[in-house]
């Protein structure tokens, strides 16, 4: 499926807060919503608060694109928080800001 292809499909989940995206999903998805940028960076998915990966450490272009849309939403003025798929149970999601402070703990 095209970039534009997914973000078709995303764009009728106008109130969808929360988006878990599986192991899967995520290498074709993270690159159609850093297609998003400017006024467009909330014509999909307007309400997501919360973007859940069910994958603990996605790829470095994945990281790319999830990082240019986290970026195009905080400059839009409609922030997104990520959530990775915890290492030590497959049950739970740790926000960036919890894996960023688990992190500086280890150092």
């Amino acid at each position: 499926m095209e970039d534009t292809q997914w973000l078709d499909l995303l764009h009728p989940f106008t109130s969808v807060k929360d988006l878990e995206l599986s192991r899967d999903s995520v290498p074709f998805v993270a690159p159609a919503l850093q297609e998003l940028s400017g006024k467009r960076v909330t014509e999909v998915l307007p309400a997501l608060q919360n973007l859940f990966l069910a994958e603990s450490q996605p790829s470095g272009p994945v990281q790319e694109a999830i990082g240019k849309f986290i970026a195009a939403r905080q400059l839009a003025g409609f922030p997104v928080t990520v959530h990775h798929r915890d290492r030590a149970s497959d049950d739970e999601f740790v926000s960036d800001s919890e894996v960023e402070d688990s992190d500086s703990e280890l150092e």
